[in-house]
């Protein structure tokens, strides 16, 4: 019995599904509503109550003239002493008054003012209470964040530029942390706060240095600098110029991405940030190019991955080293409408972004087997090459992956045995960025398999369905209209890409409503997040007998990610063969080269006893 609580629509969908869970339990459906809506009830008066409390409590310090400490940290967080390793009950201690940020009238400040998503929920408390804050002489705030907590890493930023010159603490507790430590910290921060109230200085940052924003329309003004996540970034940029814009593809990251952008960031930020990050800093010290110029480019999200966050952090922290790039963006929540180049741009892109795949496919499926070594590789190049003009061209290219199916073919040895097959899904640019998975499928292939990896247009056809999905949960029939022709245009391109390719890869890809479906035996699709399409195509691929294994990768700290390698061992006991998780953090190791070696030996061991693994001829 799991129900799902969701209140960012509203209540009644929470009030449904704890209604199904109690007729389950075998009370009425009416009893369960009248449940939930009881508990609604009083989760609504626990708020007010808790209002109440932080009135008197900044009252209180007005009134005895005391210095108030606002905890900036999750409800789990600053409310449980265990979590928090009594934290509140010292400041108290102290001699200063502990206000956890609930306490505050959040209400009160408009989160847009600050930024233009704030789509987490506890960031726009954050981003209220720091506001709260820097405002009141007697505030001030400790921020209680837990190691490993991604979100935080953008959040307290924000929280820092609104405070402004008021000193504001940090403690990052886990399950390591001492409480000596703690106490020392905590005296620490305690008197510097003491001694800044006394000095009587009071500071607010000025207001245009906190705000973020980005934009989504194509100016055809400026050139967009477009980061190399992959070739497709080669179509998708000679789409954007077919349809009037300046691009320039940048090159591929390599170690001086990290080498800049770690100069800027904490590290505890996700590892596509800080690459992408990377790419806009060394065209700036790389070019000189004057910022008036160019313009830079960056996919978003509303939640819950850290990707929304990408485009308005970078703005910030460029224009800090003296670059100011002004970045368009684009989000998934709208199914990537909002570039304002229309639906012939969509489409064209779409089809090249699906042949990209397509290619890379051949590619996978020839080079473990080919006759010369680097043949595979320089034929694809020539490929990609030849597509993305095309597009740029607006013409088509079936005729180029007919002839691309057929010279892939002239390069495979046939008399190599087949290697043990496995697939590798998860994060969509750490599997996809060879610098950033340290050219994952080269490795596997070294280790003498073969791969097959989740395709980009996975991740646009679903969030083309939880379009089409949103839509018709709102009832908007424009939309529902639009969604459903693109999806089904989406689905006839790419039938007619995958029958060019079809001769040599013959590996048919799940549609969306079929990955989800798959999901739902073990997570609800309702979490809308990577997670849901790689535990799907996970399963799928362990459904299939050619594929022996699944490799899921994630950035360190992904959340999604880390749902998925939470269940990864379950999901390996269930199908009966070996799903392992990966996660990369940007710093040379050789963990994950150890753990791809002994992946490989348990696959052919696999394979061994299934009898799988007898030599065959390619056909």
């Amino acid at each position: 019995m799991i129900p799902v609580i969701d209140f960012s629509r509203g209540d009644g969908d929470t009030i449904n599904s704890l209604a199904d869970i109690a007729t389950k339990m075998g009370f009425s459906r009416s009893e369960g509503k009248n449940a939930a809506l009881a508990g609604i009830e009083a989760q609504r008066r626990f708020e007010a109550d808790k209002l109440m409390a932080g009135k008197r409590l900044l009252m209180q310090i007005r009134e005895n003239n005391q210095l108030g400490v606002v905890l900036f940290a999750r409800s789990y967080v600053s409310q449980d002493s265990g979590a928090n390793l009594g934290i509140a009950e010292k400041l108290a201690q102290l001699g200063v008054v502990p206000i956890p940020l609930d306490f505050l009238p959040l209400s009160s400040v408009n989160p847009k003012k600050y930024s233009d998503r704030p789509y987490w929920f506890y960031e726009s408390k954050h981003i209220a209470g720091a506001a709260i804050t820097a405002s009141n002489p007697q505030l001030y705030g400790l921020v209680l964040t837990n190691f490993g907590c991604g979100p935080n890493s953008f959040v307290i930023k924000i929280v820092e530029d609104i405070i402004g010159g008021k000193p504001l603490g940090q403690l990052e507790i886990d399950e390591h942390a001492a409480e000596a430590g703690i106490v020392t910290r905590l005296e620490a921060f305690v008197d510097t706060i003491t001694r800044f109230s006394r000095s009587g200085k009071q500071r607010e940052a000025h207001h245009k240095h906190i705000y973020r924003g980005a934009i989504s329309l194509i100016s055809s003004q400026k050139t967009l600098l477009i980061p190399r996540m992959a070739p497709h970034a080669d179509v998708f940029g000679a789409a954007m110029e077919a349809h009037g814009a300046k691009v320039i593809v940048l090159p591929e990251p390599d170690e001086r991405n990290l080498l800049y952008s770690n100069q800027v960031t904490t590290g505890a930020e996700c590892l596509p940030y800080r690459v992408t990050l990377g790419d806009f800093i060394r065209f700036y010290y790389d070019s000189g190019a004057n910022a008036e110029n160019v313009e830079g480019f960056m996919a978003g999200s509303y939640g819950p991955c850290r990707l929304g966050k990408y485009a308005i952090e970078q703005i910030r922290l460029l224009n800090d080293i003296g670059f100011n790039l002004p970045i368009r963006t684009t989000v998934s929540n709208n199914a990537y409408r909002d570039l304002n180049l229309g639906p012939s741009f969509e489409r064209l892109a779409w089809r090249g972004i699906v042949a990209i795949d397509y290619l890379e496919r051949l590619l996978w499926h020839t080079r473990p087997y080919e006759k010369q070594k680097g043949a595979a590789d320089t034929l694809f190049g020539e490929y990609v090459t030849m597509v993305a003009d095309h597009v740029r061209r607006k013409e088509t290219f079936d005729d180029i992956l007919r002839q691309a199916t057929s010279d892939f073919r002239t390069l495979i040895e046939p008399s190599l045995p087949r290697r043990p097959l496995v697939g590798i899904n998860g994060e969509i640019y750490l599997r996809s960025n060879r610098f950033s998975n340290s050219n994952l499928v080269r490795a596997c292939e070294d280790a003498g398999l073969e791969v097959v990896v989740s395709p980009m247009g996975e991740w646009i056809k679903y969030t083309s369905y939880r379009n089409l999905e949103d839509a018709i949960r709102d009832r908007q029939l424009k939309k529902m209209v639009s969604s459903y022709i693109k999806k089904w245009i989406q689905e006839h391109d790419e039938h007619l890409v995958a029958t060019n390719c079809c001769d040599l890869s013959d590996m048919r890809e799940p549609s969306t409503s079929e990955i989800l479906e798959l999901t739902s035996r073990y997570l609800s699709p309702k979490c809308g997040s990577e997670a849901v399409l790689s535990i799907g195509s996970g399963a799928h691929w362990m459904e299939t007998p050619k594929l022996a294994g699944v490799i899921s990768v994630m950035p360190h700290g992904c959340m999604p990610g880390g749902i998925v390698a939470a269940m990864a061992e379950k999901l390996s006991t269930v199908y009966q063969k070996p799903w392992v998780s990966l996660t990369y953090d940007g710093f040379s190791e050789t963990n994950n080269l150890v753990k791809i070696n002994n992946f490989a030996e348990v696959v052919r061991f696999c394979s061994r006893e299934a009898g799988k693994l007898a030599p065959q001829p390619l056909q």
